[in-house]
């Protein structure tokens, strides 16, 4: 919703960069580096910002095109700048390094997955794994550090695309995941929000959903809980399903539902439906427009047609 209604905004989006650019620095008394260049992101290409503190090895990146869309919506410059500056605060708060070596890259790389056609310039920087119409990419996965495994990251490594591949996928497999039904990971999340638990009886009854929820223990990527072939066996048993329909509620996170209790046709509606406010609010958080089936028998997964 706009916040200012009927008016244009107030700077084209070079002059917003420079407004950024200077309003930022007055929050901090050592000198930025703003590095411009174009940036690939979860299915979208951005330019982005690096803010580079004289001295420091951390920079954040900020992305002044999503900056200046909220601009255009009705956001004031100075709120826009200040949470601008908080990204570097807070990256200088948490400044320590990863050691990235061969040695703990056998404890922090695994899997995430992402869409295979809405990546492809992501694709062309890293090693990855086909699975579907999806990719595995390998991420470093560290308190305070996550970033993906680039070709650059493999030479500062000295280790080869198929190793980190590995790597990766031992550590996906072994993963602890969970596997909850959909009412009481709604009930968790509500009751975390401070809702009072007779609301929260009252809009989700325990049990009435046929959905379940997969992902890790930390719900950061985790669909990936679909890679676990230990996993989806014991989800497969847990739902009593011979089939499992998944469903990408996002990249952290999947919906499993025993394929014989559902309407396939409606829930590949409401993907869609679902996938066109992610892409358009979030986009790196879509996954993709399919749906997909467990085959606890084969211990197959495939595209739902």
């Amino acid at each position: 919703m706009n916040i200012i209604t009927n008016q244009k905004p107030l700077m084209d989006y070079e002059a917003f960069k420079n407004a950024l650019k200077k309003n930022i620095q007055n929050y901090v008394d050592r000198p930025i580096n703003f590095i411009e260049q174009d940036s690939t992101k979860v299915n979208e290409n951005l330019e982005s910002l690096t803010l580079r503190l004289a001295g420091e090895n951390v920079s954040p990146i900020i992305y002044p095109q999503q900056l200046y869309e909220a601009y255009c919506a009705g956001i004031p410059l100075s709120v826009i700048t200040a949470s601008a500056a908080n990204t570097l605060k807070q990256a200088h708060k948490y400044s320590e390094i990863p050691d990235i070596t061969p040695e703990n890259a056998q404890k922090h790389i695994r899997f995430s997955l992402v869409n295979k056609a809405w990546n492809q310039k992501l694709l062309a920087t890293c090693p990855y794994k086909e699975v579907l119409d999806l990719a595995a990419v390998p991420r470093w996965y560290e308190e305070n550090s996550v970033f993906l495994i680039d070709n650059n990251i493999l030479q500062i490594l000295g280790m080869t695309a198929d190793e980190v591949l590995d790597i990766a996928g031992r550590n996906t497999v072994s993963e602890h995941y969970v596997c909850k039904d959909i009412s009481s990971a709604i009930h968790e999340a509500m009751f975390v929000d401070g809702v009072e638990a007779e609301l929260v009886d009252e809009l989700y009854p325990i049990g009435k959903s046929p959905l379940y929820l997969l992902s890790n223990q930390t719900g950061i990527d985790g669909s990936c809980a679909i890679l676990s072939e230990r996993f989806m066996k014991k989800t497969a048993r847990q739902l009593g399903a011979k089939e499992l329909c998944l469903i990408p509620s996002s990249r952290d996170e999947m919906l499993a539902a025993n394929i014989a209790a559902i309407d396939i046709t409606n829930i590949k509606n409401t993907v869609m439906s679902v996938n066109r406010n992610l892409r358009l609010f979030s986009p790196g958080g879509a996954l993709s427009n399919s749906v997909y089936c467990y085959n606890a028998t084969t211990h197959a997964l495939s595209i739902l047609q």
